[in-house]
């Protein structure tokens, strides 16, 4: 019996750890993922905005990587 238990035990544990460190994280919120920009002539620039807010409780950071 107690050898079942501490299988169980160990995964609980994790499971309680893993859970914590999610809570602990930036979390970035879009207010709308899709954008409907209708049709655009051809050579005509477009552009838009996409607001999101860190819902969060870590600062959310970007990391830029060249193509």
């Amino acid at each position: 019996m107690k050898k079942a238990l501490l299988p169980v035990g160990i995964a609980v544990l994790l499971l309680f750890w893993f859970a914590g460190t999610a809570l602990c994280a930036p979390r970035a919120v879009f207010k709308s993922l899709t954008h409907d920009a209708g049709q655009i002539p051809q050579g005509k620039d477009l552009s838009t905005e996409f607001l999101l807010k860190n819902a969060g409780n870590e600062p959310l950071t970007f990391k830029v990587r060249p193509c």
